[in-house]
């Protein structure tokens, strides 16, 4: 396929990322130049014909492999990716273009219209922000197309307009832009992201000791015969420092602050608890999304991730017998309710990820409605080995382990848990328990009115 379009427009880059993403290999031949330019572009040729505007030709390209995820897992994240891309799209492409564009001489500066942008930018961030309080990703767990398109909107900005004081309240969208954009498909098309150098961005205050660019300002220079006349006088000698006074338990300093003082035992224990409903909590509404999303796609077994356990395998067990729990259709809010489908969830916490497999008690059929078996300690033990995990419990039906992280392995659990996910489908598609990707469906059919004799 190939791509026609401007070449380093954050909005190629969007294309160029989702390409990667998908395994695609994406041309973008030269730009025309004089009377050979016609057409807008951007334009993605394919064998089938041709697709414009980058918004529709990021869609397509990521919709190509439903494997890859992309698109999300399900018509309710597919929904909501749509959502961050139309707001990409309207509330932050369009005020970055004004504050950023005159910064590239592109167009000169319009001082109201760069006043509202900054207005409109730090409104969108802020939105985002608070979004990604509680979510690791736009949507879902991993990267999907709202990632895509929101970095390559603000990778611009992120150099040359934003500065550290302007991105100081902003730490959950720095945490997940210093995520998703570390990943190896964004570094192979955007470089390594370098934000907020701690420099005034262009247009405003120069710092102390800066001139307006950012240079450092000339120095007076100093009259020698002080400086040697300064040399030949005695030095005064040092005054002794007065002993601190002690300071009192609970004290900091002059400030009048007090030290958080370390929780009791009681406190932990509370603290423990709180986090353990809210596993039980999150794994009881997971269970129902995945009996709907089972059932929506005929499926048996289901891979995904769950947040609060935060990597703790107490906690990852609890979280998946909610799951498995039966649901109680008189309760207002159903839970549980997937014990009958089987499925490995990951949870990423500071020092592991956690892995728990789980093989329902029950015949299994491959996809032929053949007898089909699977052991959840061998399906667990194939997902864990390319990162060196290892089994911590096993029984009949459950498999707990875990994949501790090592910096100098290159190992961290939020960046291994999307591959895992991977292998563990991969596992079943070997074994003809889930089924392959492929967008070639033989099910469609088109009725003309000879179908429908009258």
């Amino acid at each position: 396929m190939k791509l026609y379009a401007h070449q380093g427009n954050y909005k190629t880059q969007k294309a160029l990322i989702v390409a990667k993403y998908a395994g695609l290999e994406l041309s973008v031949p030269p730009e025309a130049k004089g009377e050979s330019q016609t057409g807008k572009i951007p334009v993605l040729e394919t064998d089938q014909g041709c697709i414009f505007t980058n918004v529709a030709i990021a869609r397509y390209l990521s919709r190509l492999r439903r494997d890859v995820g992309l698109y999300g897992q399900n018509l309710i994240e597919g929904g909501m990716i749509d959502s961050w891309v139309e707001f990409c799209t309207h509330e932050l492409e369009i005020p970055l273009s004004t504050w950023i564009f005159p910064l590239k001489g592109i167009f000169p500066e319009v001082p109201e219209a760069t006043a509202q942008a900054k207005i409109g930018v730090k409104r969108a961030l802020d939105v985002l922000n608070n979004h990604l309080l509680h979510n690791t990703y736009m949507v879902g767990h991993q990267v999907t197309l709202a990632d895509v398109s929101i970095v390559c909107a603000l990778a611009d900005a992120m150099t040359i307009a934003f500065d550290k004081q302007f991105l100081e309240p902003l730490p959950n969208l720095m945490r997940w832009y210093g995520l998703v954009s570390s990943q190896p498909e964004f570094v192979g098309v955007l470089g390594k992201a370098q934000p907020f150098a701690g420099k005034a961005a262009p247009g405003m205050p120069a710092k102390k000791g800066e001139d307006k660019k950012g240079s450092p300002t000339a120095q007076p220079k100093k009259d020698a015969k002080k400086e040697e006349n300064k040399e030949k006088q005695p030095k005064p000698e040092p005054k002794k420092k007065e002993a601190a006074p002690k300071k009192e338990k609970g004290d900091k300093g002059d400030k009048g602050e007090k030290e958080e003082a370390p929780k009791t035992k009681e406190e932990l224990e509370a603290d423990r608890k709180k986090q353990m409903k809210t596993a039980i909590k999150e794994g009881g509404k997971r269970g129902v999304e995945i009996e709907g999303a089972a059932d929506m796609g005929g499926l048996q077994f289901f891979c995904t991730s769950v947040d609060a356990p935060q990597g703790d395998i107490e906690m990852l067990e609890k979280c998946l017998e909610a799951m498995n729990a039966k649901s109680d259709p008189t309760e207002e809010e159903r839970k549980g309710g997937s014990g009958a489908i089987g499925k490995m969830i990951f949870s990423a916490g500071a020092e592991q990820l956690a892995v728990a497999a789980y093989v329902p008690d029950a015949p299994l059929k491959d996809l032929q409605g053949n007898a089909a078996t699977l052991v959840a300690e061998d399906w667990l033990k194939t997902v864990l080995a390319n990162f060196g995990g290892y089994v911590i419990s096993t029984s009949k039906t459950v498999c707990i382990g875990a994949v501790k992280a090592d910096g100098d392995k290159n190992i961290f659990p939020l960046k291994i848990r999307e591959p895992m996910i991977l292998e563990a489908n991969n596992f079943l598609r070997k074994k003809n328990l889930f089924p392959e990707d492929n967008d070639d469906s033989d099910d469609e059919m088109v009725f003309g009115d000879d179908d429908f004799p009258s």
